[in-house]
């Protein structure tokens, strides 16, 4: 496991760890996918592919979970795994192309409500063959 929660008095922190930014995403997204299903299997039935662009690694760190929220109470979709996730740099920032797939969340019972990914705390470390990222969720 490349994540951990980490002390927090309200609402869950978590640390994630990747060789790259995106690893590091991908585990930032099966730490979001924990806290939400407290360690239920979720099967890999259905795909999704978006794209998102921001104007710096935070910002888009931020759109990328709050993606999954989006699915999660707008189409029900619960992920299960990241298949294909690219970070590229553009003209407005950078722009995260990534292929997920998951299940239907009304197949399972989730215990955990994630209201919101927030900005407090949030910190994305990048050295040489590390990338560390940490930030907080609003429960």
């Amino acid at each position: 496991m490349a994540f951990k929660f980490l002390p927090h008095t309200a609402d869950v922190k978590i640390q994630a760890e990747g060789k790259s930014l995106e690893d590091a995403f991908r585990q930032s997204a099966l730490a979001l996918k924990e806290v939400m299903s407290d360690k239920t299997k979720i099967k890999a039935k259905i795909k999704r592919e978006f794209s998102l662009v921001s104007e710096n690694k935070e910002s888009l760190l931020y759109d990328f979970l709050e993606q999954f929220l989006y699915l999660f109470d707008a189409e029900n979709f619960m992920l299960a795994g990241i298949n294909e996730m690219k970070i590229t740099k553009t003209k407005k920032g950078l722009k995260l192309n990534a292929r997920v797939a998951g299940d239907n969340s009304s197949d399972y019972k989730f215990t955990n409500e994630v209201k919101a990914i927030t900005y407090n705390e949030m910190k994305i470390q990048e050295e040489k063959d590390k990338v560390t990222i940490t930030f907080v969720l609003d429960v």
